[in-house]
């Protein structure tokens, strides 16, 4: 069996990484497509999970429409995907490269397998175009790997047969214990700065990045953790997004406040060491609402809906948009005592073998064109 798998970010080589490895140790012929959506915030995550490019895409980040990009990455999988070439192609979440690669594949007539599938707010600008995506890649599947039943039925609602669509838990989950089990035995952070941040404060992570929140929300955010840095018994750390316009406004915001680190993209398992620490985390990404329930944290959302609301119901999330009153009050409350207040709640999103379920239902379906027909 010949399997393309599809992904340009981060998130998605971090939920792929574990599929890539438990399709291999399957016996599946795996080749690797990158589109170089994230450059710079994919530093060591394929040798984290020992995955090798087979087939890079270039020019993306050149681009500067997001219809360019689409444009250009469906291209370059379209020169991928000759007759007989692959069993199916596997693509992951709601990302560019995921809704031009699950597109590409299914115009050749090849199979795609959604990692991730069926998660839905509701509203097609929010958030944006992460909505859209998802929906078009559901269109285009034909095996949906769906993270929890709330994600399942979301796919039933929309006419998606049932025995297309496998509950698997999340991938997230996977790459989280798999990185944390690097951790073990006395960790020593790969980036310099976040091994010497200071143990006599309580630590505040951030992470901000959604498109929605450029301008006036993220400026009401920034001034929510700088009001929280004044407090001066909190340690508020903020990995900078790449994203110029991001970039611009945290800067501007949080540079040189006190108890305030902005650092650069972190690899991985220095991401995970930061949540090992933390006591609560203030932020807009959904890889994070997935991972912090596996250390028992209580987070800040600062969207106004979530296609996660699992976190929200298991209690470990709490959405509080871009409201400075509600994000300094909901911090404040999480480190009010002498200890971080961790849920003993397993997490909503799965158990760590979400991968493997994944590789055994792809090769249950060989071939898998037969899915599609």
């Amino acid at each position: 069996m010949r399997i393309l798998i599809a992904f340009g970010t981060r998130p998605e080589i971090i939920k792929l990484g574990p599929v890539y490895r438990a399709l291999h140790k399957s016996g599946a012929h795996v080749d690797v497509f990158w589109s170089g959506q994230h450059i710079d915030l994919a530093d060591g995550l394929l040798e984290l999970f020992e995955i090798e490019l087979t087939h890079s895409g270039t020019g993306v980040m050149q681009e500067p429409s997001l219809a360019g990009k689409f444009a250009l990455i469906t291209q370059q999988m379209q020169a991928l995907l000759g007759p007989q070439q692959y069993d199916g192609v596997v693509v992951q979440g709601d990302t560019m490269t995921a809704a031009a690669g699950a597109l590409a594949a299914f115009l050749n007539h090849v199979p795609v397998a959604h990692v991730e599938a069926g998660l839905r707010t509701g509203k097609l600008d929010s958030p944006w175009p992460e909505e859209f995506n998802r929906r078009l890649i559901t269109i285009a599947s034909t095996l949906h790997f769906a993270p929890t039943e709330r994600s399942r039925d979301h796919l039933l609602r929309e006419g998606v047969q049932s025995d297309l669509i496998s509950v698997v838990g999340n991938t997230a989950v996977d790459a989280l214990l798999y990185a944390r089990s690097k951790l073990a035995g006395g960790y020593v952070p790969i980036d310099r700065e976040i091994a010497n941040l200071p143990r006599d404060r309580k630590l505040v992570l951030a992470t901000l990045h959604r498109r929605e929140n450029i301008g006036a929300p993220l400026d009401e955010i920034l001034e929510a953790l700088c009001e929280l840095g004044n407090d001066g018994d909190k340690l508020i750390v903020l990995p900078v997004h790449p994203n110029p316009d991001i970039r611009a406004q945290v800067v501007r915001a949080l540079g040189a406040r006190p108890n305030i680190r902005l650092l650069k993209p972190l690899q991985y398992t220095d991401f995970v060491y930061l949540l090992s620490r933390s006591w609560t985390v203030v932020t807009d990404s959904g890889g994070v609402q997935e991972e912090a329930p596996t250390f028992g944290l209580q987070i800040l959302i600062t969207r106004e809906s979530t296609e996660r609301p699992e976190v929200v119901d298991a209690g470990f999330g709490t959405l509080v948009g871009s409201n400075r009153d509600a994000i300094t009050a909901g911090v404040r409350r999480l480190t009010s005592s002498n200890a971080p207040q961790l849920l003993p709640a397993r997490n909503p999103f799965g158990d760590g073998q979400a991968a493997r379920r994944i590789a055994e239902r792809i090769f249950s379906l060989r071939p898998l064109q037969q899915a599609a027909e």
